[in-house]
């Protein structure tokens, strides 16, 4: 009787599992993490909270290094910029009435510091450039997979410019 009883709680509860499945991409702040190459090659790490759902505010972290070994200069620019983005695949979901899908296009803009290392010839034009300010619009295309697992790619004008990677949601308590 009790194998009985513990069989038909756990078939009660399997279509409540199966319903749960993950969050729409865009619903909950996600992190995203990749590479990028153009003018060299670096990283970007970024965050995403969404706001009024369709409107999403972001922080990123950039570095691109162009080594000297391929004819670059050996410079590293690294920046931080914070903006916002508009969810425009989201909009026109709601317009139709459906539930978000796997893919979602950002486009938007991040304003921030950039900073210029030279690592070999420091010259007046390199200290002139050792600080400026960034400005980045950028577009995004989030795809969830059916395996679960969310990738990206963003096209920018902040190096690296072309950048694609991984994303994930993350969860807050009370939130």
């Amino acid at each position: 009787m009790q194998r009985a009883l513990s069989l038909l709680l756990v078939l009660m509860a399997a279509p409540v599992v199966a319903q749960v499945g993950p969050d729409p991409l865009g619903s909950r702040p996600r992190v995203y993490v990749g590479g990028g190459f153009g003018p060299g090659f670096g990283g970007v790490a970024m965050g995403t909270d969404p706001v009024f759902t369709v409107f999403t505010r972001e922080v990123a972290v950039y570095a691109d290094y162009v080594p000297r070994v391929t004819g670059g200069s050996g410079r590293l620019v690294t920046a931080v910029g914070l903006g916002g983005a508009v969810r425009t695949l989201r909009i026109a979901d709601i317009a139709r009435n459906q539930d978000p899908g796997a893919l979602d296009v950002d486009l938007g803009l991040r304003i921030g510091p950039s900073f210029y290392t030279a690592f070999f010839e420091q010259s007046a034009e390199s200290r002139s450039r050792a600080f400026s300010v960034m400005l980045d619009p950028f577009a995004r295309v989030t795809l969830r997979r059916g395996s679960g697992r969310v990738y990206f790619a963003e096209v920018g004008t902040q190096a690296p410019a072309i950048r694609a990677g991984l994303s994930t949601s993350i969860r807050f308590p009370g939130r």
